[in-house]
This record gives C-alpha cells, structure tokens and sequence, in this order.
C-alpha cells in the first residue's frame, strides 16, 4: 500500500469519525429527554433563526413548552420560559452558571486582545475584574461625566434644530450622538463626527460595531469544533486590511494603546472611564487591579457594547413617543413641572422624571436586545425537575419572546407605559423583564445607559414635538446582539412655543 493510499483512508477514516460524532452530538437533547425543532447536520436550526429571526421562539414555545432545546449552528442550545429556572440560573445556582456565551470566540471582534474583555472573562477572572469595574459606573462617577455628556447633547440639539418642519431619518443623528457621547465618556475625545467630520479612527471602531452572519462568522457558529481556525482567519484578514490602511480592529486597538501611554506619560487626568481604569492598573496587586491589555479590551467593548444598543433604544423611544402624541406630551408637562425657567437639564432632575422611566422602560420591553443577547452556560450537568441540563449548553433568555408573553403581560403589543406605575402590575415574576439582563451578571454600563437616554429624550422633547413622517410603521432588523429599526425613523419636529 503507497502513502498515497495510506493518505486517502486515514482521511476517509477522520470524516467518518467526525460524521458519527456529529449525528452523537446533535442527538444530545434527544437523550436528555428534552424536546425542541429538528436540527439540520450542518446548520443545526440556524436557517430558521436568520429567517424568522427572534420570532421563532415564539412559535418554538407554543409547540414544544416553556423549555426546550435547539442548535445555533453546531452549537447546542436551550431556550428557558420558565420562571423558577430562570431564577435559578441566572440567581440562585449562579455559581454554576456564571458564564456568559457571547456567541464567538472573540465576540465578532478580531483582536487577540478581545480576551482580556470583561464580557469574555470567565469564573475567579470575571469576579475580580467585574467588582474593579463596577466602580467605572457608579453614580458618583456618572455624575461627572454629564457635562461632557450635556455638551455632545447640545451639538446634538443643534443639529436638530436645522431639521425643523422637514422630514428626516432621527435615527441617523442618534448613531451619532451615542458614538460622540462613548467617545468622550471612555476616552476624552470630541469626535465631531455629528458634524460630519470623519477620519480612520472613526471609521474602524464604526466597523466595530457590525457583526453579521459572512462566511466566516457563519462557519464559527455551525462548526465551533474547528475553532480556532475561523477565528484566526477573521484576524489575519483585519491585519492583511489595515496594511492597506482601510478602517480595522487593529488600527482601534493600536490606537487606544496610545491614548493609555499619553495619559501616562502626559498624567493627564479627567473624569472618564479610560482615566478611572488606569488608576485601577497595578501589576503587583492582579487581583484587584487591571492590567494595561485588560484596559484596553475593556475600552473597546464599551464602545462596542454602547453604542449600538442606546443608539437603538433612543430610535425606538423616539418613534414610540410619536406615534403616541398624548404621550408625549405627559412627557414634556414632567420635564417642564420640574426643570424651571429655561433652565439646563442636570443630572439631578433626572431622578424627577418617572414617567419619562416608564416610557423608556416600556419601549425597552417591546423593543430589546437580541433573543440570544442574554444567556448563561451551564458548567456541570444540572437537574431540574424531570430533565437534565447538560454541561456545556448555553441556556437561552430570549427577550423578545418573554417580553411580549401574554402569560405574563396584558396586551402585550400594546405600547402602555402605565403598566410601570406599580411593579406589581407589570408581571408577577420581575425576571420575566429585564431589558438589561439580571443577576450578578447583568449589564455593568445600565446606570450610564439610562442616563444617556433620559437626557437626550428630556432636551429632544422639552423643545420639540415630534411627529411620524410617512409610514407609521417601522420594521426591525436583527443582528447577533442589537435590533435597529432597519429603514431608520422618519419623523418631523416642530419647536415648541411657549
């Protein structure tokens, strides 16, 4: 028998191992007893994902109950409806499942330096890095980051101001406004990209923020048993791009490194986020300190994480607030009941505006992140009742469908900020809505987020009424981690006169 030959069989031999461990592996929830859609050799039931998108859970719940299983890909996966489990993963048996999936192996992020992000970290690193970085978030430390937030709310302002009885897409000036605010909060720069003014920096942490299903990401999700080829690949292409000098993770990267070494060197300080990591950093203290790749990790993701999502919500608020002119104009009497005289908005009023919170919080119920945004991966196989978690699955929150349950919800496609008057009459169990997840792992950057929002919504609807301009109905798109409006939101704004 030639090599050749010898060749041939041992690779026939490879693929019919890999093919019999495959069929092994997408019949897990068959042996664990757990129902769920049929899944696809390759794409496991990815194809119905991207085609109905986040209402196929829905549909998933009605046919097999409140927990069932699925593949993202090759990727095995259990959808949780069910109260007392959800409160058990996410609260109760956190210490089993403390970690999130975030879908890829470097997040959609093509940087080795991605790892040393707190979204990716896992068990003792995650603790330790979450309870340094809570301390980025806290009232104290928002408090002073409102002028720089104000002053980005002002150009903003501005910019809206022109737009005045004509129709335009306000969805666009939130992009923005969201990515000018992230800017300077994290790192201390005037952007003025809501004055068009664009250069690469821009442009590649823009790139940043779109992940979506190409060759490579798809390959992750349908064959992670091949990682960390994809992965590699996806960083080779970003290097091979930024030699070329287009828009890359590298160049975000490199360039954040720079702002961490001027600051030091410079001992520049100021009140934003990328200063109060740095005086976290301490090489001799690791537990309780950050290191300098750890702030530069983290300073990406909060641009990433940021952005997209409050530039959504603030698209979606928008869009809910004229639609609803009675609403609305609640809102403005709040604002204008408690902001006297022409007076600026301060961080201080905020906590006056509950109804304003509702809205929000109402707009964030029908419209939040991705189903797959919130999850936990179980640790050791876990038993609930009469089934068996198995280790290794990501157990699935998906927000959409939760949010919208009529289990839990009265007319649930109803925009009703009302229903936040009282806790009690939103839902009998609060996990069933959480916009910005729960437990030990929730969202660490929800103060920041409902700040921004509460501001910009209180300066947009204290001057202007704000109307729908041609279809009143918008359609969403879904991403990995965000929904957007896809064709953005037309609106009219008029000033008001007092």
């Amino acid at each position: 028998m030639d090599l050749s030959t010898i060749l041939l069989t041992i690779v026939i031999c490879l693929v019919l191992f890999w093919i019999r461990w495959r069929i092994w592996k997408m019949n897990i929830f068959q042996r664990y007893g757990i129902p769920g859609p049929k899944a696809n050799f390759i794409t496991g039931n990815l194809s119905e994902f991207i085609k109905k998108k986040n209402k196929c859970f829905a549909e998933w719940r009605e046919k097999y109950g409140n927990i069932f299983g699925f593949f993202l890909g090759g990727k095995p996966c259990i959808a949780c409806f069910d109260t007392e489990l959800i409160k058990l993963l996410q609260i109760k048996e956190f210490k089993i499942f403390s970690n999130r999936d975030v879908l890829l192996p470097d997040a959609g992020i093509s940087h080795k330096l991605v790892n040393h992000a707190l979204p990716l970290a896992k068990d003792k690193n995650w603790k330790n890095m979450r309870s340094i970085l809570t301390f980025c978030f806290s009232s104290a430390k928002i408090k002073k980051m409102c002028n720089l937030i104000s002053d980005s709310i002002q150009t903003f302002m501005e910019k809206i101001q022109k737009q005045k009885l004509k129709p335009f897409d306000i969805a666009d000036f939130y992009k923005k406004l969201t990515f000018d605010i992230i800017c300077r909060i994290t790192f201390g720069i005037k952007t003025n990209v809501q004055n068009e003014e664009t250069n690469k920096f821009v442009n590649s942490v823009h790139k940043i923020f779109t992940v979506d299903f190409d060759i490579l990401v798809t390959l992750s999700i349908c064959f992670p048993e091949f990682e960390p080829i994809p992965t590699y690949i996806r960083r080779i292409k970003d290097v091979i791009i930024d030699t070329m000098n287009y828009p890359s993770f590298k160049f975000v990267f490199e360039s954040i490194q720079k702002f961490v070494s001027t600051r030091k060197e410079t001992r520049y300080h100021s009140s934003d986020i990328l200063q109060i990591m740095i005086e976290a950093e301490d090489d001799t203290n690791p537990i309780k300190s950050l290191t300098e790749k750890q702030i530069i990790a983290n300073a990406v993701t909060f641009l990433a994480a940021g952005y997209d999502t409050s530039s959504s919500a603030l698209s979606f608020c928008s869009y809910r607030l004229a639609q609803n002119p009675e609403i609305q104009e609640k809102v403005r009497l709040e604002i204008n009941e408690n902001v006297k005289n022409n007076k600026s908005i301060e961080y201080a009023d905020l906590m006056n505006f509950k109804y304003l919170d509702y809205v929000i919080s109402e707009t964030l119920r029908l419209h939040p992140v991705s189903a797959l945004t919130v999850n936990r991966i179980c640790s050791e196989d876990f038993k609930y009742k009469d089934i068996t978690i198995p280790r290794g699955t990501t157990i699935i929150f998906p927000l959409p469908s939760l949010h919208t349950n009529e289990s839990f919800w009265q007319e649930p496609e109803k925009f009703n900020p009302d229903r936040f008057l009282h806790k009690n009459e939103v839902t009998n169990d609060s996990l069933i809505y959480q916009p910005f997840g729960a437990g030990p792992r929730s969202c660490i950057g929800v103060r920041l987020a409902q700040t921004v929002m509460k501001l910009t919504l209180a300066n947009l609807i204290r001057y202007f009424k704000i109307e729908l301009h041609g279809n009143s109905d918008i359609e969403e798109d879904n991403s990995l981690f965000v929904i957007h409006p896809k064709n953005g939101v037309n609106i009219k704004v008029f000033p008001i006169t007092s």
